[in-house]
């Protein structure tokens, strides 16, 4: 694969981004036609909504088919991946939330979401902890990014426990709240990530 140079050095995929990745209460699998009503669902959740940037309120099911199909697109082009949160023992197999690594070729990111009635269980933090291993065991990446628009605390002490450490703030545009808003940089490296005494 031709090699890409972006803010983060040289951008060369050393796996496929369509992984499949267990723990022990979750699965993350790459998002399906199928997931689209669930997505619907949890994202049409104002208190989920809220949070997050590029995501526009109402969320219909064709906002979801339109985001499932650009996130395979994304995935084919090795510059994201998307992964659907499953709970195990779940026989409907529905997805509960998302988690994504995205701009992989230049400045790589992590973002994430969890529907709200599956908030509090620690499921995100297992989810994202599991990511995070997977990306710096199978990607050329030296660090990755993250963030949370200012007052998500749940998010921040997430991106925490996993060794993130705040390198600025910024202004991101919330589609919701059709204006920009303050938002705490995160980042975390290699070397913090594979020495960090901490588990989700």
């Amino acid at each position: 694969m031709k090699l890409l140079s972006g803010a983060f050095g040289s951008w060369r995929p050393r796996a496929a981004l369509f992984p499949r990745i267990e723990t022990g209460r979750l699965v993350l699998r790459p998002l399906e036609p199928v997931d689209a009503d669930a997505v619907a669902v949890y994202l049409g959740d104002i208190e989920v909504a809220r949070w997050l940037v590029r995501v526009p309120h109402p969320f219909t099911v064709e906002d979801a088919a339109d985001f499932i199909g650009q996130c395979c697109t994304t995935a084919g082009l090795g510059t994201a991946t998307t992964l659907g949160i499953v709970v195990r023992g779940d026989d409907r197999a529905v997805v509960r939330g998302i988690v994504a690594l995205h701009s992989l070729d230049t400045r790589p990111e992590i973002g994430f979401w969890l529907g709200r009635p599956f908030w509090g269980h620690g499921l995100m933090s297992e989810a994202v902890d599991a990511t995070l291993t997977w990306a710096y065991a199978s990607l050329d990446i030296d660090a990755i990014a993250a963030g949370a628009f200012q007052g998500n605390v749940a998010s921040l002490t997430i991106q925490a426990r996993q060794g993130f450490e705040v390198v600025g703030m910024s202004r991101r545009p919330s589609l919701i709240e059709e204006r920009l808003l303050d938002h705490v940089d995160t980042r975390l490296t290699r070397e913090r990530h594979a020495g960090r005494p901490w588990r989700p």
